[in-house]
């Protein structure tokens, strides 16, 4: 990819996670607080949030790589830490800072939010205690380098969080979960699912794949999907927790279209049993949480 072409995705993958950013901040102020109880975290998310949250101590420094909104980043000034947040959408960032701007007086911690390209992310030494990455490394064209820094840049000892997809869809999982959304009810009409299903034929499994892992929803959706960041990760960190997201669930609770009193049960007794098929392994996982530590003897 020259560099012209490299600018041009970058444009557009900073204004497309801007006005996501404004339009969710519309309905929801960007704080763990409100987001927790968005369906999405609810069902799926909220556990290894809150696993990452309870690592955050008064005076720690902290840094999250794709901040969007800054949501994280404010969660872990709220248990004290000072807080990095770094993203390519200024938007995003924009959103980030009006929101702190208006609550930091009763934040324990601080936060600092910046613009990054973080493909040509650039760290001090030493500098961190925690460094998360939600969702963000599947975007990276140059994930070696970014966990390179990521490595210089905690302490020795120091945490680093990544929540991320890994690897393609497996066949089983596309099938389950596009019979679920074609039997529970959707935004899609039962009658327009049933025309897609006619018109697609054996093409509507990788119709269905291509969803599960918004293949081309941003420029750079799934740009980093070659490369295996959890065998980088491993590489350089001692992996003290690995957890599997459950197979299905967060595609249908993506899907799902009654309302939240309703859903959030139903969706959360469906992660029960895909959660122990993925522990069984009769289903593929490709969403990861890994805490990966920094060895305490390096520098």
């Amino acid at each position: 990819m020259d560099d012209a072409s490299y600018q041009e995705k970058l444009a557009g993958e900073a204004a497309l996670w801007g006005r996501v950013a404004e339009e969710q901040a519309e309905r929801v102020p960007p704080d763990w607080r409100y987001h927790r109880h968005l369906r999405h975290n609810a069902v799926v998310h909220a556990r290894d949030i809150e696993a990452l949250l309870a690592h955050i101590t008064p005076g720690m420094k902290a840094l999250e790589l794709g901040c969007a909104s800054g949501w994280l980043t404010l969660a872990m000034a709220q248990r004290g830490a000072a807080a990095q947040g770094m993203d390519i959408s200024e938007g995003a960032i924009a959103v980030a800072r009006a929101y702190y701007e208006s609550i930091k007086d009763t934040v324990s911690g601080a936060v600092t939010y910046a613009v990054t390209d973080l493909n040509a992310l650039d760290l001090p030494p030493a500098a961190y205690d925690v460094i998360a990455a939600k969702g963000v490394l599947h975007h990276l064209v140059r994930l070696e380098h970014v966990i390179d820094q990521v490595y210089a840049a905690l302490k020795p000892g120091g945490l680093f969080w990544v929540s991320d997809t890994h690897g393609d869809e497996s066949l089983p999982v596309t099938l389950l979960a596009g019979a679920l959304t074609l039997a529970l009810p959707t935004q899609v009409s039962y009658r327009e699912k049933v025309r897609g299903l006619l018109r697609f034929g054996l093409r509507a499994p990788q119709r269905v794949k291509a969803s599960i892992q918004a293949d081309g929803l941003s420029p750079f959706e799934g740009a980093g999907r070659d490369q295996d960041w959890v065998a980088l990760v491993r590489q350089r960190f001692a992996v003290e927790r690995t957890a599997r997201k459950p197979a299905m669930t967060g595609y249908v609770t993506a899907q799902f279209a009654l309302p939240d009193r309703v859903a959030v049960p139903l969706l959360r007794a469906l992660a029960v049993p895909d959660r122990w098929a993925v522990r069984l392994g009769l289903l593929r996982s490709t969403g990861v949480v890994l805490f990966a530590r920094k060895d305490e003897g390096t520098p």
